[in-house]
Order: structure tokens, then C-alpha cells, then sequence
């Protein structure tokens, strides 16, 4: 399916984050108009080579009024709501998680009651399911163990409802492991790669778990087609690449990719106290509905996400990035 988002008003939230600065690069090369919201104090550096590109809006998800003010400028035709708080495992406030990820979506669809837009994709999140032994399908009873995953959760359900109410074309994509540039330090991938690029040990659990990583640029791929076909109206879908491994598996391969002379320390760390062991995809709906399939290999993501911190490691020193 081709994609033409060229002279399309795109508003995109949470854009100075991993996954979002990834959609905005992706729509100013597909030449749409390209909007962003951003709170006051965000720190903008996944954005400097794109910023004479777009409109940077400092509005904040929880500020109704000032929203509403921001959307009705902009009139969106597609909206990319990737903004949320508890991606990073150091946000454990329940109040700013549920302001934040719930009322900040229900205030985003309120502001189109009577503006409207062509597609709404809502980025949803795995941990909206929880730990799972059995292979996950989109229907699968919601059962999350953290802040996020529970607040994501409740953001979906109503978010479909009022979508439905309001008669806007929303769809959520459920993202399970991404990888790839511009992640955060404190990530799995970018912990290991940044640590064996200044010779650091690599301290970790003994990484049993089971993870399904997908690169960033086949979820970006999966948004962008999900937004401009119309069978995924109020659906529900799963992205990822439909393979896990225990967490050892992908240090290996970065290990291949850039050998060091210092071993992984498997068991340095603790696992978690609410640690998901086992999240397994099924992910034919989205391949099915929209006809995505991730076209990057995970040597080849890992390869690239590895050639970029190798050119951007400056960029973290010094810094909580």
C-alpha cells in the first residue's frame, strides 16, 4: 500500500521521545505538514535536524483549554498520539501517569469534537497485557503490572469509546520491544552499546526473560500504513516481529557486532520486582488488516542502531539522555 501524506496537516504528541522523533522524521520525509506538541521544559535534541521542517507547539496533554486552543490552529488530518508518561521505569508517580496517559488522551480526542481528522493512531503499549504464557492476540484479558501498563490500559479503552462517540477513525497499535536510534541511555540496547563503546563492564540480570524486539523503522512502517487505510477503524493491533528470545540472545548479537574484551556480567543485577517474563505476539491481524511485515532483520536493525551510537555517543556524556 502506498502512503502520501504530501501537504497533509500531521500533529504529532510526544515527539521529543524515542518513538515519536522517529514519526516525525518519517512525515517530513513524506512531505506532510508537520505539527508537534511539547511541553515547556522538554529537552528537543531527537528533533535539531528537523525543527526548521515542523511547528513546535509548547502545549501541555493535561491543559484542556490550552489544547483545545492548539488542535483548533493546527486542524489536523491525521494525529499521531505518541506521548506518554512511565516509558522510562524511573516514572513511578500514579497521579502523573493517569494525568498524563489518560486524561491527556481524553483531552486530545475532546479537542476534535467539532474539528475532526482523517485517522487518529493511538500508540498503545504491550504492557497493557502483562505477563502471558499463552501467545497474545489482541483480545487477550488486560492484566498489567506497572503504572504504565495500567494507565495505558485504561487510555485505550476509553479512548475507543469516545472515538466512537465522537465518530473519529481511531486505531491503537500496540508496540511490544523497539529498538533502534535516538533511545534513551538507560534502555536495554542502548545500555549495552554505549557502555562497550567507552569500555564500561556491562552489568545485568541473567537476562531469562523472553522479548520480541522489532526495529523502529517497521513500527514507524506499521503507523504510517495503519493511518491511511480504512479498514482499521476502532481496531485494536499488535506490532512487533512476532519472534522472542531470552534478553541473552540479543546481547550476543550485539556482542557480534562489536566485540569487547569484557564479558556481559549476567547477574550483576536483580531482576525486577514485577518482572514480565513472557510476552509472545501474534501479530496476523496487523498483517492480515494491513498488510505490514517488518522489512528490516533484527542483525540488520541491530547493526545500524549500533553504527549510529558509534557516531552519537557524544550526545549521552554527562547527561541523563
Amino acid at each position: 500500500m502506498e502512503t502520501n501524506f504530501n501537504n497533509q496537516r500531521v500533529l504529532i504528541t510526544g515527539a521529543n521521545g524515542f518513538i515519536g522523533s522517529h514519526v516525525v522524521e518519517r512525515l517530513v520525509k513524506e512531505k506532510a505538514e508537520v505539527s508537534v506538541i511539547v511541553r515547556e521544559s522538554s529537552d528537543l535534541w531527537r528533533l535539531d535536524e528537523f525543527q526548521k521542517n515542523i511547528d513546535i507547539y509548547k502545549t501541555d496533554l493535561r491543559n484542556l483549554d490550552l489544547l483545545s486552543k492548539t488542535v483548533m490552529q493546527i486542524k489536523p488530518d491525521y494525529i499521531f498520539h505518541c506521548g506518554a508518561y512511565g516509558v522510562d521505569g524511573r516514572q513511578k508517580d500514579f497521579f502523573e501517569a493517569a494525568q498524563a496517559n489518560i486524561f491527556g488522551t481524553m483531552n486530545l480526542i475532546h479537542s476534535l469534537k467539532n474539528i475532526g481528522c482523517k485517522k487518529f493512531i493511538n500508540v498503545g503499549t504491550c504492557m497493557e497485557y502483562g505477563n502471558k504464557q499463552k501467545i497474545i492476540q489482541e483480545d487477550a484479558l488486560l492484566e498489567p503490572d506497572s503504572i504504565y501498563g495500567s494507565t495505558k490500559a485504561s487510555a485505550t479503552i476509553i479512548a475507543h469509546q469516545m472515538a466512537v462517540n465522537y465518530d473519529i477513525d481511531l486505531v491503537t497499535l500496540r508496540p511490544f520491544g523497539v529498538f533502534g536510534e535516538k533511545e534513551g541511555s538507560h534502555k536495554f540496547f542502548p545500555y549495552i552499546i554505549l557502555s562497550m563503546l567507552e569500555d564500561k563492564q556491562v552489568n545485568l540480570t541473567p537476562c531469562e526473560q523472553y522479548r520480541d524486539y522489532c526495529y523502529i523503522e517497521n513500527v514507524v512502517d506499521g503507523f504510517v500504513l495503519a493511518s491511511q487505510n480504512n479498514a482499521t477503524k476502532n481496531g485494536i493491533y499488535n506490532i512487533a516481529s512476532g519472534d522472542i528470545h531470552k534478553l541473552k540472545y540479543f546481547v550476543d548479537m550485539i556482542n557480534n557486532e562489536m566485540p569487547s574484551s569484557k564479558l556481559p556480567n549476567y547477574g550483576a543485577l536483580p531482576y525486577r520486582e514485577n518482572e514480565v517474563w513472557r510476552q509472545q505476539p501474534d501479530i496476523s491481524k496487523i498483517r492480515n488488516h494491513i498488510k505490514w511485515e517488518p522489512k528490516i532483520s533484527l542483525q540488520e536493525g541491530i547493526a545500524k542502531t549500533i553504527t549510529w551510537y558509534k557516531q552519537n555517543k557524544h550526545k549521552f556524556i554527562g547527561t541523563t539522555r
